[in-house]
């Protein structure tokens, strides 16, 4: 095990959630709860080496190989901060371990330590919950929603019906799950559904009106996530949904002292991930189906004409990265966009509580304003951007993306204020030093 501290975060007050246990105290009760199991060298410098961050609010990466037993080396110092300690993975593998074995097994042993039942939850991005909005919709705008559509001359006949009929009885079964699910995690529908009907019964953060003006508020499966977690002792959350908490202002994830990045050597990648935008042809096209009904018929004429002209750029460009900065013809086809995108949301105008369906409201004004903010982002054409056309071999889904060129300065500003944080992997040294990891995620 192979520790690097690193710059000084906040100081965190040594607090005990009850009774006067230490990481040592609470890793030897996890520990010694395993059939045969036995301290390790390594666990036990990585518990004691976080519990003096925790002490101190310094940062820490630490290199945890194979064997090590990283999980319960964190998850015992965790249990002594005052407040919700949050864990973030890379892989819902590991995700799965901790939720499904080594937290219930960790609660159970340090029950009699702590004198009390340790609690954790699992905190998810809001579409990976049933929303009970779309489930009550009857009618959706987007052509690949329309799963029960008459069959149409040339689109497949017999085939198509049969299709529809297998989707339709999926959207059938979530409805009947819906009525006895306690949670609405995705994950717990078995056997699962198809992508393409998950997202009828979906709800992506952006297009949410919020609990207050949902009719389903109340009943909102990813607000009661949201919720649970607030209340844990250790939440398990993931990478991704990690970094849209940092760059949407760190409101999804409840506010904690500690926060541990396991699998630390896959964040950068997930946070520019989350950070890389597109425009693509089709999406604005369902945009506008979308819009449609809110708007005159001149301003969703405009939206139809920048799709076009995207549409033609694309194919016009060459695939790849777009280093002389954007060709004449996806320069205008951006302007256009962030044109018609700007005074379509001035048309629609705010969402209100008294509107006849806030809900779609709110979907059409969040995929305007994504598309709008897209290409101005693009025609910004900023030092810390690359942009790019991705032009697939078979001709399918052409796309115009930009992407930051390191979130190192991302996760500098955001990572870091206001908690301690813990990065640990089973590969982070190089060479025996840990400066090009530091530098990767924004330490100094």
């Amino acid at each position: 095990m192979t520790p690097s501290r690193t710059a000084t975060g906040p100081a965190v007050p040594k607090k005990r959630r009850s009774g006067r246990a230490g990481a040592g105290e609470l890793l030897t009760a996890a520990v010694g709860a395993v059939p045969g199991g036995a301290a390790r060298p390594g666990q036990q410098q990585m518990a004691e080496a976080i519990e003096r961050s925790i002490a101190s609010g310094e940062h820490l990466l630490v290199q945890a190989g194979t064997g090590t037993g990283k999980s319960l080396a964190y998850l015992a110092p965790a249990l002594t901060v005052d407040g919700p300690v949050v864990v973030s993975t890379a892989t819902l593998a590991l995700q799965s371990q901790l939720v499904e074995h080594d937290l219930p097994r960790l609660a159970d042993a340090v029950e009699p330590v702590l004198g009390r039942r340790p609690t954790f939850a699992v905190l998810k991005g809001r579409h990976h919950y049933l929303c009970l909005a779309r489930l009550d919709s009857s009618v959706e705008d987007e052509p690949d929603d329309a799963l029960f559509d008459a069959p149409r001359p040339g689109n497949g006949g017999t085939k198509w019906l049969g299709e529809a009929g297998r989707l339709g009885k999926q959207v059938q079964r979530l409805r009947d799950w819906a009525e006895e699910t306690a949670t609405g995690d995705r994950d717990e529908l078995d056997p699962g559904v198809d992508d393409q009907v998950w997202r009828t019964v979906s709800m992506p953060a952006r297009e949410c009106v919020g609990a207050s003006r949902c009719p389903f508020g109340q009943e909102c499966f990813a607000e009661a996530s949201r919720a649970r977690a607030r209340e844990a002792d250790i939440v398990v959350t993931n990478h991704s949904l990690l970094a849209v908490d940092m760059l949407a202002g760190r409101h999804i994830v409840p506010p904690h002292k500690l926060l541990v990045v396991d699998e630390a050597h896959e964040l950068a990648d997930r946070v520019s991930s989350a950070a890389q935008a597109e425009l693509v042809p089709e999406l604005i096209d369902r945009s506008t189906r979308r819009a449609r009904p809110l708007l005159r018929p001149d301003l969703a004429e405009r939206l139809t004409e920048a799709g076009d002209a995207l549409a033609v750029g694309l194919a016009e460009a060459p695939s790849g990265r777009l280093t002389a900065g954007l060709p004449p013809a996806l320069r205008e086809a951006c302007t256009l966009l962030d044109s018609a995108t700007r005074a379509a949301l001035e048309a629609i105008g705010d969402v209100k509580s008294d509107d006849p369906d806030p809900v779609r409201k709110q979907q059409a004004k969040a995929v305007l304003d994504e598309l709008s903010t897209t290409a101005q982002r693009l025609l910004e054409e900023a030092d810390h951007d690359v942009a790019w056309v991705e032009k697939p071999d078979n001709g399918s889904r052409r796309a115009l993306v930009v992407a930051p060129l390191s979130v190192a300065g991302t996760l500098a500003t955001h990572l870091y204020d206001e908690r301690t944080v813990v990065a640990t992997s089973a590969t982070l040294a190089l060479g025996g030093r840990f400066d090009t990891v530091a530098r990767a995620l924004g330490l100094d």
